[in-house]
């Protein structure tokens, strides 16, 4: 069985607000752990991310399972209920979210994610990468259409332009995958926003991982990077680094949801009787 430990990195940035949510939940020895980014401009990005972290960890504790087709359903609940709170409070009729989610089976290891927007996913093992998420932007339009290189992504003007994102009033198409095979002691997942991964790059990571060290000086490392290559005016940024290890079956541990829905971070194994 595999042991999934947490650590995180949550910054305000150069910002006076913090739009970026995040959470994690196992139940039933499925991990689910989500991110998501209050799109800006929209008008109450905080409460919309939010909402998507809430809404997707109590749907996820209410069946967990670890397929796409679950990673699908918990999106588009996300997307229902952020559209109820664009009614529900009427000062902010257009507020949005990025969201990106990872399911992960502890006992087989199968591991499964889904997004919308530009909140990404990695997985790495060892120091190479195994899997990275795709965005709902204009700029990775731009790739698929060959109009500009996968390299020139973050330097292009059009970068924070996205064409999907939860609270969309025309319904949203998550884009989800699954991990090609089990995952393993060892592995590492990195879900984050746009404000990290936009000034590290994905080959930045993997030397991280080359040199070694623990996941907090990895964090560290990541923040350090945001902090020099970013204008000062920077966004928000979030990573949820998740290390996967072996070990015994846990003890059973007694969850409040109530302190638990969002940002709930440290060592988990199941948490079934």
């Amino acid at each position: 069985m595999l042991e999934l430990h947490a650590h995180l990195l949550h910054n305000q940035g150069g910002r006076s607000y913090q739009e970026d949510a995040y959470g994690l939940r196992v139940s039933e020895d499925i991990a689910c752990v989500v991110v998501a980014d209050g799109a800006g401009g929209h008008g109450g990005g905080d409460l919309a991310s939010k909402l998507v972290v809430r809404a997707i960890l109590e749907q996820h504790s209410l069946r967990p399972r670890c397929s796409m087709e679950a990673a699908n359903a918990l999106i588009q609940h996300a997307q229902q209920v952020v559209l109820a709170g664009q009614s529900k409070f009427a000062q902010y009729p257009d507020m949005r979210s990025t969201v990106i989610l990872a399911l992960v089976d502890l006992l087989s290891g199968r591991a499964v994610f889904g997004n919308v927007g530009d909140s990404r996913a990695y997985w790495f093992r060892g120091a190479e990468l195994q899997l990275q998420t795709r965005d709902h932007s204009l700029v990775q339009q731009m790739v698929d259409a060959g109009m500009i290189a996968a390299c020139d992504v973050r330097q292009r003007k059009e970068r924070s332009v996205l064409t999907s994102s939860l609270g969309s009033a025309g319904g949203v198409e998550p884009y989800v995958y699954e991990l090609p095979g089990a995952g393993r002691e060892g592995d590492l997942l990195l879900l984050c926003t746009d404000g990290v991964w936009e000034y590290v790059l994905e080959q930045d990571m993997q030397e991280l991982l080359r040199q070694g060290g623990d996941a907090e000086q990895l964090l560290a490392s990541l923040e350090r990077w945001v902090d020099q290559r970013a204008p000062e005016n920077r966004d928000n940024f979030t990573a949820l680094l998740a290390v996967f290890s072996g070990g015994p079956e846990p003890e059973p541990e007694e969850i409040d949801p109530e302190t638990t829905v969002i940002g709930r971070i440290g060592s988990y194994g199941s948490d079934a009787a």
